[in-house]
């Protein structure tokens, strides 16, 4: 019963016995049958014998004499202790333990003298070797698992193209990989027990501190961000950081490792870009401004003809001055549009939500001023409250319903909102021809009208608003299909205002 708890129901014991005594044979055969039939004996008198058997066979134990006819029963023992395929139990007559515990020295998991009462007791020491090899091999099988966890470890550590440091709890640099050296030009001897502020940018110590902190005191786990590090010639580079503590025995961190990987290039065309739009809007802005002060007084000037000599005007002249009036007042209108888009990013967040329903109304009572029409039918589901500025809301209903109310007005406009989280989404769904497919991604590109709006009236920048105020606030602006013809034109945004 020990050994079908140990090797299972199914699982006979292989014993290789090497002995050239017919009686101690006997002996050990009469003791071992008497543990049960789940044990089968291999008996050989010789180690050639054995070792031939040996060739295709491997057995859970091997009970082996001390001396053979043809030489030591030790030579059986593996030379490599730590490749070991079975346990040995070593047999030696008395006078011989010194040379049967060098045995043991050299691999051997336990010697018996051959005496009867010793040998009577072979179940109970079978049982125990075999246990004892069993908790060996779990031991050797988790030591080679952590062995190849770390050589991975190390092969990943050395070859990443990413940067990693390994930091102390007192924010000091334990190990370093050649990417990161790369990045900062340090060698890693220089690094090796620097402190973390030593190359960190000025303006982010307090802040890389308090990561730190929140880190070992297990406020935090991980963290992830940008941050700048200083490098050997006194320059810096950006690096995004993910940064894991990792737990000792104790539960408590131990170290802490962190990712990094050069982005300087894209901060960089990140800082190019924000300069050039800036530069835009600031150029936009002073353009459409200088632009609109001509237009004013001819635009006056014009009406004033208009109004004051259309008596002594002929036709042709009139229908003339009635052509600079409405290009006048398209001029006016897309630098309108013009300065608004400008202004975009330059307003900052209200500080209460804005509900997009009062917005929506303003709107309609807006367009249908506009219009000149009685009633404009917009059908309007309860929508989110959103947190941006009210003027950026008032911008997106009027462009998207206005643009419906243009191509579809008489069958009807839906507007429609929900919020998931963080994200606020806005639709306005119209019935009218619905935009071509090849037309969706251009339709919101600035002055790009499309084959549908080319017999409406506008200026081709109302959608480049609205995606413009969608991608400021973390989003965009889409449209598609709607089912049984029109088009379903959404924004979506995060505001931040749950």
């Amino acid at each position: 019963m020990v050994f079908r708890n140990l090797f299972g129901p199914e699982k006979r014991v292989q014993i290789l016995l090497v002995e050239d005594s017919d009686t101690a044979i006997a002996m050990i055969r009469h003791s071992l049958e008497s543990a049960g039939s789940l044990l089968r004996l291999e008996v050989f008198k010789s180690l050639a014998d054995a070792r031939q058997w040996l060739g295709d066979n491997t057995p859970d134990l091997a009970i082996v004499d001390l001396m053979l006819p043809d030489g030591k029963g030790t030579a059986l023992i593996s030379p490599d202790r730590d490749h070991s395929s079975f346990p040995v139990i070593v047999l030696t007559g008395a006078g011989n333990e010194v040379e049967a515990v060098e045995a043991i020295k050299n691999g051997a998991l336990d010697y018996l003298v051959k005496t009867p009462e010793v040998l009577a007791d072979l179940p109970r020491v079978v049982d125990r070797c075999l246990r004892e090899w069993s908790h060996i091999l779990r031991r050797k099988s988790a030591e080679e698992a952590l062995r190849e966890s770390e050589e991975r470890f190390r092969s990943i550590f050395s070859n990443a193209a990413a940067g990693i440091i390994v930091i102390s709890p007192h924010r000091r640099i334990i190990e370093v990989n050649q990417a990161f050296c790369g990045f900062i030009g340090y060698s890693a001897q220089e690094l090796l027990d620097r402190h973390i502020d030593d190359l960190t940018h000025p303006e982010e110590r307090e802040r890389i501190a308090s990561w730190y902190d929140d880190l070992f005191s297990q406020r935090v786990t991980s963290l992830d961000c940008e941050r700048r590090y200083l490098c050997k010639d006194g320059s810096y580079f950006w690096g995004h950081v993910s940064v894991s503590s990792v737990m000792s025995g104790e539960m408590v961190p131990a170290y802490c490792v962190a990712l990094v990987q050069d982005i300087t290039g894209r901060k960089e065309m990140e800082e190019k870009l924000l300069r050039a739009n800036r530069e835009l809007d600031a150029f936009v802005h002073t353009v459409s401004h200088d632009l609109r002060a001509p237009l004013t007084p001819i635009l006056g000037y014009v009406q004033f003809l208009q109004e004051q000599h259309s008596s002594t005007l002929d036709g042709a002249a009139l229908e003339m001055l009635g052509e600079v009036r409405r290009q006048g007042e398209r001029m006016l209108a897309m630098l309108e549009d013009l300065l608004r888009l400008a202004t975009i990013g330059g307003l900052e967040r209200p500080p209460v939500p804005v509900n997009c329903g009062e917005v929506l109304e303003e709107v309609l009572a807006d367009l249908a001023a506009e219009t000149g029409a009685t009633k404009i039918t917009v059908a309007m589901a309860d929508l989110p409250d959103v947190l941006i500025p009210k003027t950026l809301c008032a911008q997106i209903f009027s462009n998207l319903v206005g643009n419906a109310l243009h191509y579809a007005g008489r069958e009807g406009v839906e507007v429609r909102g929900e919020r998931t989280g963080e994200t606020v989404r806005l639709s306005v769904r119209d019935h009218g021809p619905g935009v071509p497919d090849e037309e969706k991604e251009r339709i919101f590109e600035l002055f790009y009208r499309g084959s549908t709006g080319r017999a409406v009236r506008g200026t081709g920048i109302g959608l480049a608003t609205v995606q413009r105020i969608a991608r400021h606030y973390g989003g965009s602006a889409w449209v598609e299909d709607a089912p049984g013809g029109g088009s379903i034109f959404t924004v979506e945004l995060l505001d931040g205002g749950e």
